[in-house]
């Protein structure tokens, strides 16, 4: 294995190849299932069909390990006191989790991307919608200013109620977040659309993709011949954040918020089941999971947060010395939680030769040049990935959020030296 510093040396250029607009898939196949797949293992790389014949690659009693987190509609298009159009994109609450703010009655405060912003440093923009027994205006108002976002206070009302919540608000007032890259407005079918059937817990303002190939046929063939396991993390914009220009070592990671909860640690300690994760979300989750146990140990305290480069740097070490596998840090951890679900923040980017601890099978979508999202594929499989995009380019496949998908097999065994 490299040393780690020649790990965080790579350039992003490594990372780089020509995706062509027409590549780009706008609107999802239609039923989702029928999203074409692409088979990698030792052997095979090709056309595996459609994610209908996903349930016959795998093998009996499978475990399937989803995200369950809910898109919001963080899309919100306001009207200045100009009369101009602002178009804000909310990325997380000031001080408060996203549970807290999705439950609160009370003027908070977002960070948020803002279209049109140079013009407004001040004064109130406003949205109001009516339906058939009720009205609702929503006032933002500039609150701080920084590098690249903006601070923005909203307060709400529903025909003068105090009791609306700030997610029953944005459900009435605000779009589908779709991804920048799609150059379109959303659609009424985009709420369903960029939805996970599966989906529960809201929070995420980009969807976890991989798993909207999932349908409920397709759902109940999978139970029948796996089982199924969810977690949470509820995805940023930061997924859509190209990576910085230069060495990979130098791209800032933000924080995710994740819930995993006992039942699913219970299952993450079995030692045999062939494990496949849905989605760079879910993955990130049970992989945090590990390094978060070794940070405990390593401590003596229950961590929060999990950084973007700590197994690489600050865990190396403990990772060598235990050298423990994914069931005996899971195990280890469930000792010291005493049935308590783990909820954590995590930064951490997956680069080569970054070894997968927690499953041996990812579905993934097809995802953008210089992506952290590509690097994290690019662990799993290695340099084929480039081999594979131009493959699948070639053979017609449809990229990103709403395009064709991918069922990867890893390698995850330890290397001798």
């Amino acid at each position: 294995m490299k040393e780690i510093q020649d790990l965080l040396q790579l350039g992003t250029e490594g990372f780089d190849y020509h995706l062509p607009e027409e590549a780009i898939a706008l609107h999802p196949v239609e039923p989702r299932s029928r999203a074409r797949l692409w088979h990698v293992s030792e052997n095979v790389m090709g056309d595996a069909g459609t994610f209908e014949d996903l349930p016959e690659l795998l093998p009996e009693g499978f475990q399937l390990w989803v995200n369950d987190t809910r898109v919001i509609r963080a899309r919100l298009i306001l009207l200045k006191p100009t009369g101009g159009r602002l178009e804000l994109f909310l990325l997380e609450p000031i001080g408060m989790t996203m549970e807290q703010a999705l439950r609160s009655t009370k003027p908070l405060i977002w960070r948020c991307l803002v279209r049109g912003a140079k013009r407004w440093r001040d004064g109130e923009a406003s949205l109001r919608g009516e339906g058939e027994h009720a009205r609702w205006t929503l006032r933002a108002q500039m609150h701080q200013i920084e590098e690249g976002t903006r601070q923005v206070r909203f307060d709400w009302a529903q025909d003068g109620s105090d009791e609306l919540t700030w997610g029953e608000m944005l459900e009435m007032l605000g779009n589908t977040p779709l991804p920048p890259y799609m150059r379109r407005k959303d659609e009424a079918q985009d709420v369903d659309d960029y939805q996970t059937v599966y989906a529960e817990v809201p929070g995420s303002v980009a969807a976890p993709t991989a798993g909207l190939h999932y349908d409920e046929p397709l759902m109940e063939r999978l139970r029948s011949k796996g089982t199924l396991h969810a977690v949470t993390l509820h995805v940023g914009a930061g997924t859509f954040k190209p990576l910085t220009e230069g060495e990979v070592a130098h791209h800032v990671m933000h924080a995710e918020h994740c819930v995993v909860p006992y039942a699913a640690l219970a299952s993450l300690s079995e030692l045999e089941p062939h494990r496949v994760v849905t989605g760079t979300t879910t993955l990130r989750t049970l992989e945090s999971v590990y390094w978060l146990a070794l940070k405990w140990k390593k401590e003596g305290h229950q961590p929060n947060q999990l950084g973007q480069w700590e197994w690489a740097r600050e865990l190396k070490s403990m990772d060598e010395m235990l050298d423990w596998d994914m069931s005996t840090a899971v195990r280890w951890a469930m000792e010291q939680l005493q049935g308590r679900d783990w909820v954590f923040q995590t930064s951490i980017m997956m680069v080569p030769s970054y070894r997968i601890r927690s499953c041996q099978g990812l579905v993934t979508n097809f995802h953008l040049p210089k992506s952290t999202l590509l690097c994290l594929v690019a662990a799993a499989i290695g340099e084929r990935w480039k081999e594979i995009y131009q493959m699948a380019l070639g053979d017609g496949f449809r990229f990103l959020s709403y395009g064709d998908g991918s069922y990867l097999e890893i390698e995850n065994k330890k290397k001798a030296h």
